[in-house]
């Protein structure tokens, strides 16, 4: 099989992708800041191997340097799920530039640093599958989420301009865009909104949560892997440049 590279791949969503990926017999390389849950997940035995590289994706030199490693390694990528998250809440009026500068480092600048690193690889096969994390913030807005939307929105038309680009190349882009999913990353949101709103109750605020999505919950990580993993494979091989929702039906109201 071929290699998938998947970025903050330690935990959440991007664990539970690679999880699906090497269970499918893929071989995938983990890039994430998170070594100690990056180590642990790359003992896991499954059918593909998967293999833990340190990266910082909001620096371009050391991203290209671990995707280089990873392909020294691996072998060509045939897929790249660009995963990366941080979410800081904040109304606009108590907005540290330090949270700004690391969001947008890592939400934008990082998911085009790593769409460069890997692409440069996959043009020279020319062919591969890129999936960009976008978010249900593509759509809507959300309360204290106005940097993390901001970042999610230009994914989405990142996910755009890179599929007219590449497409040429053999290339394909697509982005997720899921709703709350149960993560270490929506847990800090979480407690904000608990300790805001509902004196402190955290299960009281995700029930809020499941309350306003047709579907009356949250989603499972695993359930946003399966969905990157179709959007990486030859059965949706005419879809370039879509922003799929996976948001248990928050914006068909």
């Amino acid at each position: 099989m071929s290699c998938v590279i998947i970025t903050g791949g330690s935990t959440g969503i991007g664990a539970a992708a690679v999880r699906k990926f090497a269970s499918e017999g893929f071989d995938v390389a983990v890039l994430d800041i998170n070594t100690d849950d990056g180590e642990t997940l790359a003992k896991e035995k499954h059918k593909g191997s998967i293999t833990f590289f340190q990266a910082n994706v909001s620096s371009k030199d050391d991203i290209k340097e671990a995707v280089d490693k990873a392909v020294e390694k691996l072998g060509p990528p045939a897929i790249l799920f660009a995963n990366a998250g941080i979410q800081r809440l904040s109304s606009l009026f108590d907005l540290k530039e330090e949270d700004v500068d690391n969001i947008i480092n890592v939400n934008l600048k990082g998911a085009i640093y790593t769409v460069l690193a890997v692409a440069t690889h996959m043009r020279e096969q020319k062919s591969g599958n890129i999936v960009l994390m976008g978010s249900d913030q593509a759509f809507v807005g959300k309360e204290g989420s106005i940097v993390y939307g901001a970042t999610k929105g230009a994914v989405a038309q990142l996910t755009k301009s890179l599929s007219v680009e590449l497409s040429a190349l053999g290339i394909r882009v697509n982005a997720v865009c899921p709703a709350t999913v149960k993560t270490p990353l929506t847990d800090g949101v979480f407690r904000f909104l608990a300790d805001k709103h509902f004196d402190g109750n955290l299960e009281a605020a995700w029930q809020a949560e499941a309350d306003m999505l047709p579907i009356g919950r949250v989603a499972e990580p695993s359930e946003i892997a399966e969905v990157v993993y179709f959007l990486s494979q030859p059965t949706s091989s005419f879809m370039t440049g879509a922003l799929v929702p996976v948001d248990g039906g928050l914006t068909a109201q």
